[in-house]
């Protein structure tokens, strides 16, 4: 099922192969960090970052999603007001509408995600505080 994940980083249990960002009690968990930004907006980066009551449209990306590389995604939306965390099972990644099975062409079993103004309320049921990352993480493991 782990085939093809390759990434540098390094992990405590002795058979990391380098498919995932952290490895907790035989749990394999994926990060990713995506800024919220005026999509309309020619300005560099970083003058089109939004507030959370912006009332411009917006778009986060989350790129280099790898499904069966990993049992959770934590995934972290940054507003300059604002950090929400959202946290989801493998499947719940691969199922969801949203989810683009082909980010790059020949990158196989790998995708991307956007969030946006038109969407994001559809991410609440995996909304968790920043205190309950760990125990969300433990839970969705075991779905």
């Amino acid at each position: 099922m782990f085939q093809n994940c390759k990434s540098q980083k390094k992990s405590l249990n002795k058979n990391y192969s380098g498919e995932y960002d952290f490895w907790y009690e035989g749990i394999k968990i994926e990060v990713k960090a995506s800024r919220a930004v005026d999509k309309d907006s020619k300005e560099p980066l970083v003058m089109k970052a939004l507030s959370s009551h912006s009332k411009k449209s917006f778009d986060m990306n989350f790129q280099q999603i790898k499904p069966s590389c990993c049992d959770v995604f934590v995934w972290i939306g940054v507003w300059t007001d604002k950090i929400r965390y959202w946290v989801l099972s493998n499947d719940e990644v691969q199922n969801h509408k949203y989810y683009s099975k082909g980010q790059h062409r020949g990158n196989n079993g790998e995708g991307q995600l956007w969030i946006t103004e038109k969407n994001v309320k559809e991410f609440e049921p995996y909304e968790v505080s920043v205190r309950d990352i760990l125990s969300k993480i433990i839970e969705k493991s075991k779905k």
